[in-house]
């Protein structure tokens, strides 16, 4: 193997693992934005959740109160059905926990929602007698209580989206932050391969070259060896010891 393609090897393997270090942090980088997107994927769903606990929670309150007025069988199923789907939105959110505090806020709201069903059954059991002033009895308790789940419902939904915008900004920020390095280190490479070629090539290659055309000159038509190279280092004093022998086989064939 040639020295050129020799030190050629040898740039490219530099550059290969210079290559392979910024396309390592390119690809950590993406993992670790990848895993903060799930993390947002998650809070996303918890305010989904949140949000559908707080529709579902007002359309109970509209249907009880439909029930004290109407005593429908129908506002009843209703409000039962509402019940369920309100209690499978509240698991759905629980099993989506990822924030410091989140569980103390909807071990809250359960305490606050069970309280609001208590002081609703104390208003649909007698209702159904037609004993209507135990609503107006209840009312300032019921809208107590159908405040602090809504606020706490409200909490759920505002944590969780306060956590998504700063983790929206804080990914975006951090990932093309840190991707720099990852960029830099492929662009260094890519410069280092060409500019160590090149002056290989002006200050050792050629030189060389030169130096070996004029020798095989030399010594198959014996034209004179008349390289000059002005670099001032190891190639020109070869050089320069290349020219003495040449002149010292030239004198001796002329004495033979």
């Amino acid at each position: 193997m040639s020295i050129r393609k020799k030190i050629f090897l040898g740039c490219t393997v530099v550059a290969f693992i210079l290559f392979l270090a910024g396309v390592t942090i390119a690809f950590e980088m993406q993992r670790i934005r990848s895993s903060v997107s799930i993390v947002v994927a998650e809070n996303v769903k918890s305010m989904n959740a949140a949000n559908n606990m707080q529709r579902l929670f007002y359309n109970q309150n509209m249907i009880l109160l439909d029930y004290v007025s109407t005593k429908s069988d129908s506002a009843l199923s209703a409000f039962n059905a509402d019940i369920l789907s309100y209690n499978a939105a509240y698991d759905d959110a629980k099993s989506r926990i990822t924030l410091k505090g989140e569980q103390q806020v909807l071990d809250s709201l359960n305490i606050c929602y069970l309280k609001y069903i208590k002081i609703a059954n104390y208003i649909i059991k007698p209702a159904r007698d037609d004993r209507k002033y135990l609503y107006t009895h209840y009312y300032n308790e019921l809208h107590d209580s159908y405040e602090d789940v809504s606020k706490f419902i409200g909490k759920l939904f505002l944590m969780n989206q306060k956590e998504v915008e700063g983790n929206s900004l804080l990914m975006n920020d951090n990932y093309y932050r840190m991707i720099m390095p990852a960029i830099i280190a492929i662009l260094t490479c890519i410069i280092l391969i060409f500019l160590l070629n090149y002056f290989i090539y002006i200050y050792f290659i050629s030189p060389m070259v030169k130096i070996v055309k004029g020798v095989n000159a030399f010594t198959e038509t014996r034209v004179p060896y008349n390289v000059n190279i002005d670099t001032k280092d190891e190639i020109s004093a070869l050089n320069n010891e290349v020219k003495k022998l040449t002149e010292l086989t030239k004198k001796y064939e002329k004495e033979n």
